[in-house]
């Protein structure tokens, strides 16, 4: 897309958004497939001025783990649409290039910011589960060693 067509859609409304991705996962090509198909399901939402992906990176020399990036600027007709990004694709990061200023209906500010806590609630709920997970396996390994000796 021309920076002509850009600034103009942006003069329409429009916000130009910048949204950095990264998947990992102990399967190359699933990491691939699932990093073009998170591409793919973004560009929907919006109008695509370009997407970028780099071939998934083997992170970890002692087991199979990868990992994949890919930047997509896009340009979404609502600002509310980031936070649907945001909250649907975990993104690692996003940078609104164009408007400098724009409006969020308060309703929906509100709307997103309990996505928003209920998506930290899981996260937190996920981690205390582990947590005690943990702790329960240490208690079984302790008790295997003292009936061991």
């Amino acid at each position: 897309m021309k920076q002509l067509e850009i600034n103009k859609l942006i003069k329409e409304g429009y916000i130009q958004v910048l949204i950095t991705i990264q998947v990992q996962g102990n399967d190359e090509a699933g990491v691939d497939k699932t990093t073009r198909k998170q591409i793919d399901e973004i560009l929907e939402i919006g109008k695509e001025i370009s997407a970028k992906i780099v071939s998934p990176q083997k992170i970890d020399k002692e087991i199979k783990w990868f990992s994949q990036y890919a930047e997509i600027e896009i340009l979404l007709e609502d600002p509310d649409r980031v936070f649907d990004i945001i909250l649907d694709y975990m993104v690692s990061s996003v940078e609104i290039i164009a408007p400098k200023e724009f409006t969020i209906n308060t309703q929906t500010h509100q709307d997103r910011l309990n996505d928003l806590i209920i998506k930290m609630r899981e996260s937190e709920k996920f981690i205390l589960g582990l947590a005690a997970q943990k702790k329960v396996l240490e208690a079984e390994i302790q008790n295997q060693k003292t009936k061991q000796q």
